[in-house]
């Protein structure tokens, strides 16, 4: 899925920019693909070195062409004067080459933004101011939700690292204990089927309960680090039971698993238990889509950097599913090196950083 906003002028695409990555957008170039007059997937690279400008230029190449846009909006955003000239050159010429239309390069710097391939009196040589965030009627929208955008990417490292030594030290014999007791009430050598799977069934309800309070993205929504030690423990715990952790990504990223996949009967206490993704509600703006989107995003992430690295990488992977099903390669690839820098070994986190290197859609892994 890439996360779609209908705005008008470039202006409008630029002061939305920050609050669709997440932070403030630094020494790189930004790749917007536009559907008509939706914004789709963007991406965004470092600015590389001259020798591996090309390098950059394909690893951008094989997602972007992949999402079908009718049209790119191609935006470097540099410090210095000329330092993003190579890679916007080199990425045109790639876009042109595959059929794909460039609506314009833009160069962002110091507050203002230029169009290099403009020379009417719309586009000065000294560039244009960029507008206000209060400015822009779609900004309005994340602003008014207590959505802002961290300052830059080392800042979105950062969220996902642990936030309270003493609380991820509390977490921990707390999870160890709800994973003996679930393993004892489950083993199915010390008591019947039947039992065994009512008993996983209380488990999974009480999981699930906690569940809820997570994927909760209304205003009065409790933040996560308000939540019990013994609930983030329950949290981190559910994530073991592999069929629940897949629910859950089948759950908020539609398309990627099919629900057929799903055990019934846990699909129907999710069905049950969970808040329906706000985002597949046909009724409501596409804004408020998107705000939703990205509450749950950054309530994963508080998830995350709330649980210990013994626990982590499970709650990393299944936010790593979501954002990259978003189209965020960013965070996507934050999310990943944590989980795999914890556990080296674990398969979905493994599997997941294979389909980002090679730009596999999730929607795509799944038929």
């Amino acid at each position: 899925m890439t996360t779609t906003i209908h705005l008008s002028g470039h202006a409008e695409v630029l002061t939305v920019l920050p609050y669709q990555l997440g932070f403030h957008p630094r020494d790189c170039l930004v790749v917007v693909s536009l559907h008509g007059s939706r914004m789709g997937l963007v991406q965004r690279i470092d600015l590389p070195p001259p020798e591996h400008v090309g390098e950059a230029v394909d690893a951008m190449m094989a997602p972007l062409l992949q999402d079908g846009p009718r049209a790119v909006l191609l935006i470097g955003f540099e410090e210095r004067e000329g330092e993003s000239r190579a890679m916007l050159g080199e990425m045109a010429d790639a876009c042109r080459a595959d059929g794909v239309e460039v609506a314009d390069r833009i160069i962002v710097r110091a507050g203002r933004w230029f169009v290099p391939d403009c020379h009417q009196s719309c586009c000065p040589p000294g560039g244009l101011e960029l507008p206000a965030p209060s400015d822009v009627p779609a900004v309005a929208e994340f602003v008014g939700r207590e959505i802002c955008p961290l300052p830059d990417r080392s800042a979105l490292v950062d969220l996902l690292e642990p936030s309270s030594p003493l609380l991820s030290r509390a977490v921990s014999p707390l999870a160890d204990r709800w994973l003996k007791l679930r393993v004892e009430a489950t083993d199915t050598g010390q008591t019947e089927l039947s039992a065994a799977e009512a008993e996983l069934h209380g488990f999974r309800a009480s999981e699930l309960a906690v569940w809820s309070l997570v994927l909760c993205e209304g205003d009065d929504a409790e933040p996560i680090l308000a939540l019990p030690p013994h609930e983030l423990a329950i949290l981190a715990v559910s994530l073991t039971d592999v069929d629940l952790r897949d629910g859950l990504i089948a759950w908020l990223c539609p398309g990627t698993l099919s629900q057929e996949l799903i055990d019934r009967r846990l699909f129907v206490q999710m069905r049950e238990a969970l808040p329906g993704p706000l985002w597949l509600d046909r009724d409501i703006g596409n804004v408020e889509q998107v705000i939703g989107l990205q509450r749950i995003e950054r309530r994963l992430c508080e998830l995350c950097a709330a649980l210990p690295d013994v626990w982590a990488a499970p709650a990393l992977t299944v936010l790593a599913s979501f954002t990259w099903w978003r189209g965020d390669g960013a965070l996507t690839r934050i999310a990943l090196d944590r989980a795999l820098r914890v556990d080296p070994h674990y398969r979905l986190a493994r599997l997941l950083e294979r389909m980002v290197d090679e730009a596999i859609r999730p929607e795509r892994a799944s038929a």
